[in-house]
């Protein structure tokens, strides 16, 4: 929510209209009697509509995936409130807020959290094909190379996305290039997404794409990316 008031302006910027209406109506009831489902709708549709390298999906990423957040909701409302140009009025339909009783801390997220959105998204990417830290070594690759993805399991393990390497062989000059440029080593599930999740300026999923496209075609959509945020 916080990354969400900082970049308000560039994130309606890439909405249309109606999306743009319905985070409107979302953020006035921030705090109120539908607090945990707009919470939980707003997540929705910033997963949807931003793309994986964005400053408000990689906080996203970044943020509380198995566990709940302890948020100070209060401030977070009036900031997002003030950000969204959200009127008193608006935020009064919504009806008034557990923490009109009880404080900000009486505010909860219930049912579907967006921290359990979140666990789903790592989940897919889990389960996509990827190798062990004792096969990126018998590839004769570094399990610690900053250039490659690794990713953490809720089971304490990690593993190696295997697009990352040639068939049988090391890692790709690419894959390793376009990983540093999006930054896998701070952010490692948004690189991945960005991988394995359609692209529309590229036709199809990166990943799939590799050795069919040429690398220069892959490097200009990271780039661009880059350039977005």
């Amino acid at each position: 929510m916080a990354a969400l008031t900082e970049h308000w302006d560039d994130v309606v910027s890439r909405l249309d209209d109606a999306r743009r209406q319905e985070l409107r109506g979302l953020v006035a009831e921030v705090g109120g009697v539908g607090h945990a489902g707009a919470v939980t709708r707003i997540t929705e549709l910033l997963v949807a509509e931003l793309p994986p390298a964005h400053p408000v999906r990689r906080a996203l990423a970044k943020g509380y995936l198995y566990q709940s957040a302890n948020a100070d909701w209060l401030t977070l409302r009036q900031d997002l409130l003030a950000a969204a140009g959200v009127t008193a009025a608006e935020t009064l339909a919504s009806g008034p807020g557990e923490e009109d009783e009880g404080g900000a801390e009486a505010i909860t997220d219930g049912g579907e959290s967006p921290e359990g959105i979140l666990a789903e998204v790592t989940d897919r990417l889990l389960r996509m094909p990827a190798l062990t830290e004792d096969e990126v070594r018998r590839r004769g690759a570094d399990p610690a190379d900053l250039g490659l993805i690794r990713l953490d399991r809720p089971d304490g393990g990690q593993q190696w996305p295997k697009f990352q390497f040639a068939r049988d062989g090391g890692p790709l000059p690419v894959v390793r290039i376009v990983n540093t440029l999006l930054g896998a080593e701070t952010d490692p599930l948004g690189v991945a997404d960005w991988w394995l999740g359609a692209n529309a300026w590229l036709g199809g999923r990166p990943s799939d794409l590799i050795g069919d496209v040429p690398d220069e075609l892959l490097l200009r959509a990271a780039r661009a990316v880059t350039e977005e945020v």
